[in-house]
């Protein structure tokens, strides 16, 4: 498991968790992939910033644009 997960609430985790997949499946990859993994990360590190869970989904959109492998 992502080692940053750890820090969260079970409730965070499965808001990121959620986000994350909806991304991945969006933008056609593995949450397992580089890609994948660096979307976990920036949506830790955005739910830790803003925890605001309603535009944790947007925050990754908008910060992964252009982050392509």
């Amino acid at each position: 498991m992502f080692p940053a997960l750890t820090s969260l609430s079970d409730h965070d985790i499965e808001v990121v968790v959620d986000a994350v997949t909806k991304w991945c499946s969006k933008h056609h990859c593995d949450v397992q992939s580089s890609r994948g993994q660096f979307a976990l990360a920036a949506a830790v590190d955005a739910l830790q910033s803003s925890p605001n869970h309603d535009t944790l989904l947007h925050h990754l959109s908008e910060k992964l644009m252009d982050n392509k492998e």
